[in-house]
């Protein structure tokens, strides 16, 4: 039988005093205070993780390498969450107006579009779900709908698709049963359609961390797919990418997804200069947490638009 967890808590001053008796040099109490109220310590020593040994920290780790790590991964955050806006509005839109002009305005409603039923959708589920949030959407144009219109008739796609996170998008579109449809929206995104599968489950993941506040760096995700082009994988794996992360399990992957997808959807966009503005000032040790090699910035596939299609 596995131990219950009963460590007792600590109070503020405990909490630095415990990461001073692990080695974490802390000049200025006050301060630390501060922050572990704020943040709390379980936070706190996450971001401590790279400087851990078994003994404690590494000699000469201070509360500052900590404060530094966690502006780093507030910067990410934000800056990611700014990347989501654009691609979760354009990826709704490329599958809205693809299966719009293909199958018509409810094709949503209709089982022949999807896979049969799996652990991972199930379309009476689905619609169930999305029509019962519509109909309780406090927004003008769903009241305006409902006194003009009759209600046992599913609504048309593009007032579903305000209802449907950027998870219920990456299910519906693995679930589509015709690969010609699946081909056609993913191209609209200079992709192929496994690889646009594989992103939009990985930053459905990355989303939602970024959204509960959770932290980014030195995180470790499931594997994902790289690029659906093997010159490109094959160079961001050898320049790009921390030779380690064979699996594609960091964050630097998803940010290579990010770059892709912001840049298809919007040639004129500076994400990815911002990008590398947010990691610069930091060390080579510090960035490839993230799961960068040093010079990946100077990289092609991160300074050319359209290298990667």
């Amino acid at each position: 039988m596995k131990p219950v967890y009963a460590k007792t808590p600590l109070t503020i001053p405990q909490q630095v005093e415990h990461l001073q008796q692990r080695g974490l040099h802390i000049p200025d109490a006050a301060r630390a205070h501060l922050v572990l109220r704020r943040v709390g310590l379980y936070r706190l020593k996450g971001f401590l993780l790279p400087y851990k040994t078994p003994a404690g920290y590494v000699p000469g780790t201070s509360f500052a390498d900590a404060e530094r790590l966690m502006k780093l991964d507030e910067a990410l955050r934000l800056h990611v969450l700014g990347a989501m806006q654009t691609v979760e509005v354009g990826v709704r839109q490329a599958i809205v107006q693809w299966m719009l002009e293909r199958h018509g305005l409810r094709w949503y409603a209709e089982p022949i579009h999807f896979h049969e039923p799996n652990e991972y959708f199930d379309h009476t589920e689905f619609l169930s779900k999305v029509t019962e949030e519509f109909s309780r959407m406090p927004e003008l144009f769903v009241g305006h709908y409902r006194e003009r219109y009759d209600l046992d008739v599913p609504p048309p796609i593009w007032m579903i698709a305000e209802t449907m996170s950027l998870g219920g998008w990456s299910k519906l579109f693995a679930a589509l049963r015709s690969q010609e449809d699946r081909d056609g929206i993913a191209g609209l995104l200079g992709v192929r359609a496994s690889t646009f599968t594989s992103w939009l489950h990985a930053l459905t993941v990355v989303r939602n961390v970024c959204a509960h506040q959770s932290r980014l760096y030195d995180r470790v995700f499931a594997t994902m797919g790289v690029a659906d082009n093997k010159r490109v994988r094959r160079r961001l794996l050898e320049q790009s990418f921390d030779p380690r992360d064979t699996e594609a399990r960091r964050l630097a992957p998803r940010l290579y997804a990010l770059h892709r997808l912001t840049q298809a959807l919007n040639p004129e966009c500076a994400w990815t200069a911002d990008l590398m503005g947010v990691v610069a000032g930091y060390s080579a040790a510090e960035v490839v947490r993230l799961g960068f090699r040093p010079g990946w910035n100077a990289q092609p596939e991160w300074t050319t638009v359209g290298t990667g299609h």
